[in-house]
C-alpha cells in the first residue's frame, strides 16, 4: 500500500513539474493561431504554425510560433528598448494602390531591417515579390 501511495505521489509530482508542463500561450488581443510561410531571399523563416493579426483594410502581421509578447510573456517595458523577440515576424500592408511589407532578418531583432520588399502581388493566400513570399492561412 505504501509503495502504491509513493508511486502515485511521484507520478503527480512529475506531471506538475515545470519540465513536463505544457503552458498554453496566451495571445495578445486580436491575435489568432494560423499557418504561415515566410521566405525572404531564399531563406525559409516561418513555415507552419504561427500567430497572426489582421487589421482593418487587410494589413496583417505574422509571428513565428516561438514569439513572445510584452505584458504576457515578459513585463511590458513601455519603451522599444525593452522589447523582446524570440522568432521571425513580418508585416504586410497596403501602400496606396499596392502591397508591400517588411520583417526582421535575425530572430532577436524587434525592429525591421528589411524595409524595401518592393511591390507584392497577391497569389491566393500569399503575397509575392522579387525576393519574398508571405502566406497566411487562417
Amino acid at each position: 500500500m505504501i509503495g502504491r501511495t509513493l508511486a502515485a505521489a511521484f507520478a503527480i509530482a512529475v506531471s506538475l513539474s515545470p519540465a513536463h508542463a505544457r503552458p498554453q500561450h496566451r495571445l495578445p488581443s486580436g491575435y489568432k493561431w494560423g499557418r504561415c510561410l515566410l521566405v525572404v531571399h531564399g531563406q525559409t523563416r516561418i513555415s507552419g504554425k504561427c500567430y497572426y493579426q489582421i487589421e482593418t483594410g487587410g494589413d496583417f502581421n505574422i509571428q513565428g510560433p516561438k514569439q513572445v509578447f510584452a505584458g504576457i510573456d515578459y513585463p511590458d517595458p513601455h519603451s522599444g528598448a525593452g522589447e523582446m523577440s524570440r522568432d521571425y515576424w513580418a508585416v504586410v500592408y497596403k501602400d496606396e494602390d499596392s502591397w508591400t511589407g517588411y520583417s526582421n532578418s535575425e530572430i532577436d531583432e524587434t525592429h525591421a531591417d528589411e524595409l524595401d520588399w518592393g511591390e507584392l502581388r497577391r497569389e491566393g493566400a500569399c503575397y509575392v515579390g522579387k525576393d519574398v513570399k508571405v502566406c497566411l492561412w487562417h
